[in-house]
């Protein structure tokens, strides 16, 4: 502050002046309550004002600003001006400047904030202001940036297993050759399957295809139940198996034996 200000203040002890400079900090600190200041601004609603002064008290701030010749910086925005600084015994300077500040000088300060309403304490002075908080702006995203997460969405999407769950499919089956033959309704690899005889073809042959027959357990029908006609009887040729062609052979030579029998007796 200049000297004819500090004269001001020190003569009128609890008035207000319209602009004060505060180019040298602590020079001419604060000397009253520093809660009880915060009754000077009647333009805070009382209940705010009441919460401002629980909250100094119990030295429960909001944030810690770094003060500087152009900006308030702190984890919130704040604008660079500051106002209603009480300095000396009482005094106030409505419009407070910074302009003979160095580029590198800093002060620190305690910040309140209560509905909108901010206070600033100084920790070299103590001189209670007002400053002003600004409302959080979004962070734009750069169009380049969107296309690449945009991109890298849909090559990801592209490059993600396709999940889903067959109709019908039933327990999972624990090895790739069960799943084959419980999924497909074929028979399994393990088992030997049984040859056809003629009565089944026979069967097979004449009758219709009327009752629905599912296979394997997963839904689909099998040529049986999609409508096709029946196939016409036909001729079907047996293979003797070796069991019946030892029968054969057993009967021949009984036959022979009883016919050299018969011819030796006459």
């Amino acid at each position: 502050m200049s000297f004819i200000a500090t004269l001001a203040l020190a003569v009128s002890a609890g008035s207000t002046l319209p602009e004060c400079s505060w180019d040298r900090p602590g020079v001419n600190p604060f000397m009253g309550d520093v809660v009880a200041a915060v009754d000077r601004y009647q333009d805070i609603p009382a209940a705010t004002r009441d919460k401002l002064k629980a909250r100094m008290k119990a030295r429960r701030y909001d944030d810690v600003a770094v003060i500087e010749r152009d900006a308030i910086k702190g984890q919130a925005n704040y604008g660079p001006e500051i106002r209603d600084m009480h300095f000396g015994p009482g005094a106030i300077c409505r419009t407070v400047t910074r302009t003979k500040w160095t580029a590198k000088t800093q002060e620190r300060g305690l910040v309140y904030c209560e509905d909108g309403q901010c206070i600033l304490v100084p920790t070299v002075c103590r001189n209670v202001s007002r400053i002003r908080r600004l409302e959080a702006r979004p962070t734009a995203v750069a169009p380049s940036s969107a296309m690449n997460v945009a991109s890298s969405t849909r090559e990801a999407e592209n490059t993600a297993p396709l999940e889903f769950e067959a109709p019908s499919a039933g327990p999972m089956a624990s090895t790739p050759a069960e799943s084959f033959a419980q999924g497909a309704g074929m028979p399994s690899l393990t088992e030997t399957p049984s040859q056809p005889t003629a009565s089944s073809l026979a069967t097979l042959g004449s009758t219709p295809a009327q009752t629905p027959v599912t296979g394997g357990g997963t839904g689909f029908p099998t040529i049986v139940s999609t409508g096709m006609p029946a196939l016409p009887p036909a001729v079907v040729t047996v293979v003797p198996e070796p069991q019946t062609w030892a029968m054969a052979a057993a009967g021949l030579l009984v036959v022979a034996c009883r016919a050299r029998r018969h011819r030796s007796r006459r």
